[in-house]
């Protein structure tokens, strides 16, 4: 998420949210403003394009079941039935909404209220919900707030929910919000594509090189370490150790524990000796041929982290605690490597730079030319249909390097994949087109190739499917849509080698425009690169290149993963971020309830004259409170006292303790009263016999 404004739409009350949210964007380092759907207004918001939603660079949706259902209903066939149907309809909102927009969505699906929710019509909106969204990139379902949720008595708050139609407790609104918050910076910012890890301290307890591999420990926690990393390899990360050690050693621990849920057939590739560890992930970008700012490095280490930072910044750097434990509650808590929509192309990507190396050991072997000869390389290029919506997008997101223009939205008329393979195995879906026709020219917006595939002329055979499909079409030209970015020099690099004219547009963008003809005969000659006019070159040289990315923030990294993982420690940083002027001669009281208005409101008050209201409070912030006195106190403060001019600190703290003694003096009453229903006649005269006396 960047400069983002955040919608938010619910069912319900919601605005509690608002508090955590805004913390959120704040320790992330995002600038952007928190705005709320007017009160259970969400398929107006999701429908209509000038609402909060439709405005917003993101939004969150709320629901519950028993809002959208009547409570009596749902239990029953008929009301299930409904919950289905609601959640069909809200399901297509939100796909109008999303695409509409542009923008990621996060539905989250709340629990019920104890009183008026159904379990079974939740779990029902839930679970149908989650399957029409199921690998979805656009719009992304919650159906809990873990793994921030707080214990079962700790997230509905009867009173709020009575008295304003706020359902839940400030702790499972910092949940709710912790989760949200977190998904949309799955969806939003840029996935790490490899995860290397340190052996000694991180993967075992005990250092092989003086245990053995007999010597070294993997206990339970440790086990959790490696649960994860094999969930990660799962979803299509490249996993690669970087150890200072034996590589025989290391080696010989994977062979003596074949429990673990990660083999050596798993690893993509390992750097294991005694180089510094920046210059080994140095090698094993070149290796993988992918950025270092696709990187994410895990080590027990505090000095070997240091020398990764300063010998490797684009990598991001984390430095795991020393106890297993703690290790794995850190990659629990760890938002970079949490795992988003996940296509088969991802889950066969270690297979596939496993094959790249075979080619590899092979193009060693002969000339260039010859290597391409014997791939026997099938490109087949079709038409996308919804079958390849999701590798679709998920190339526009993801590829840099090869992409011409550098966009990630697609809004042609037509999109074309590219499928690939060849004697070593199947590339999958590596290409992708987005293409409209305007006047007598066939314009590419979009033309993007994965860098596993190029080099290879796959990139000519893409061109040349678009020569051809103009000339069928009675068009005279092709163009292609390009963008300078900061890793897009490939890109350049094939149009500077094209018989084409530029034509720039904007400020920052060209048209590289060819005859149709002439991009219909475009083929790959492996070799020398040739001399080639000056005027697409220095098209290209006049396009400035985009400002690089921002470092990757490991220290924010480290504190959520360390400090906010739970609900009350994230209200914990929430109280810290907003502190309390000491006021001299204010009762426990006053004190306690300034801390509250701090925490509510703009404005903390400096002093115990300050009124409510003065201070930016309203009606919504007043139900907030009330629930915190009575949380605290154990009280009820009636509306006409707080509805006045002196709801000051100091008349309200007089109020809570006014109910506090009214209450004592009422369970002593009471007391009395039956400890007496207890006595006899007898006892109860000789009582007063002894009072008079």
């Amino acid at each position: 998420m960047n400069k983002i404004g955040l919608g938010v739409a619910a069912t319900f009350t919601a605005e509690p949210l608002g508090d955590a949210l805004r913390f959120w964007l704040a320790e992330l380092g995002v600038e952007g403003e928190v705005a709320f759907a007017p009160y259970d207004q969400v398929f107006p918001s999701l429908l209509d394009s000038g609402s909060v939603l439709g405005r917003a660079g993101a939004a969150v949706v709320l629901v519950r079941a028993e809002d959208l259902v009547a409570g009596d209903l749902a239990a029953e066939q008929d009301g299930l039935d409904e919950v289905e149907a609601v959640a069909t309809d809200l399901a297509a909102a939100l796909r109008t909404s999303a695409r509409a927009s542009g923008t990621p969505h996060v539905l989250v699906v709340c629990p019920p209220s104890p009183e008026h929710g159904s379990p079974e019509a939740h779990a029902r909106l839930a679970s149908s919900l989650a399957r029409a969204f199921e690998g979805d990139r656009a719009v992304s379902v919650l159906t809990s707030a873990e793994p921030y949720e707080p214990a079962p008595e700790a997230v509905h708050d009867a009173f709020a929910d009575r008295t304003g139609n706020v359902p839940y407790t400030d702790r499972y609104f910092a949940a709710l919000a912790a989760a949200a918050a977190r998904r949309l910076h799955a969806m939003t910012t840029p996935r790490p594509k490899v995860v290397a890890v340190d052996c000694d301290g991180t993967l075992w307890d005990g250092v092989v090189g003086e245990d053995g591999p007999d010597g070294v420990v993997i206990g339970p926690e440790r086990m959790e370490i490696w649960r994860e990393l094999a969930r990660q390899v799962a979803a299509g990360r490249l996993l690669c150790l970087c150890s200072k050690n034996e590589e025989k050693d290391v080696r010989e621990v994977f062979a003596r524990h074949p429990e673990l849920p990660v083999g050596l057939d798993d690893v993509a590739a390992m750097r294991v000796g005694w180089e510094a560890k920046s210059q080994s992930l140095r090698s094993l970008a070149a290796e993988l041929d992918l950025g270092l700012d696709s990187f994410v490095f895990l080590d027990d280490s505090p000095v070997e982290c240091a020398e990764v930072r300063a010998g490797c910044p684009e990598v991001l750097t984390l430095r795991l605690p020393a106890g297993a434990a703690e290790a794995a509650a850190f990659l629990r808590h760890c938002w970079p490597l949490d795992l988003t929509a996940v296509t088969e192309a991802d889950r066969e990507r270690t297979r596939r730079y496993q094959e790249e190396r075979q080619r590899e050991q092979a193009r060693d072997e002969m000339s260039l030319a010859d290597f391409f000869a014997t791939l026997d390389l099938r490109v087949t290029i079709t038409p996308a249909g919804p079958e390849h919506e999701a590798r679709a997008a998920q190339l526009a997101e993801r590829t840099n390097q090869f992409n011409l223009s550098g966009v990630r939205r697609l809004d042609g008329d037509e999109k074309f994949v590219v499928d690939v393979r060849d004697r070593f195995g199947d590339y999958g879906v590596v290409g992708l087109t987005d293409v409209r026709t305007e006047g007598d020219t066939l314009r590419a917006g979009a033309f993007l190739l994965s860098c596993r595939a190029l080099g290879r002329g796959v990139e000519h055979r893409m061109l040349a499917h678009l020569g051809v499909l103009a000339r069928e079409r009675g068009l005279a030209r092709v163009a292609l849509a390009f963008r300078a970015t900061e890793r897009n020099q490939p890109a350049r690099d094939f149009l500077a080698a094209l018989p084409a004219t530029v034509e720039p547009y904007g400020e920052e963008a060209a048209w590289y425009v060819l005859d149709a003809g002439a991009a219909a005969a475009v083929v790959h000659a492996p070799g020398p690169a040739e001399e080639r006019a000056a005027g697409p070159d220095q098209a290209v040289q006049a396009i400035r290149i985009a400002e690089p990315a921002a470092p990757a923030g490991w220290a924010a990294v480290e504190r959520i993963a360390t400090r906010l993982t739970g609900a009350d420690a994230i209200l914990d940083a929430m109280r810290a971020a907003r502190p309390v002027a000491e006021v001299a001669g204010a009762s426990p009281v006053e004190v306690t309830v300034m801390r509250m208005w701090a925490e509510l409101l703009d404005v903390a008050p400096a002093s115990v004259s300050d009124g409510f209201f003065q201070l930016g409070g309203h009606s919504l912030r007043l139900v907030q409170f009330m629930a915190r006195v009575r949380a605290e106190f154990g009280v009820e403060l009636p509306f006409d006292t707080l509805y006045t001019t002196s709801f000051t600190v100091a008349e309200v703290a007089k109020a809570i303790e006014e109910r506090q003694l009214a209450d004592t003096d009422d369970e002593e009453l009471a007391g009395l009263l039956d400890e007496l229903a207890g006595l006899s006649d007898e006892e109860i005269d000789a009582l007063l016999d002894s009072g008079n006396g």
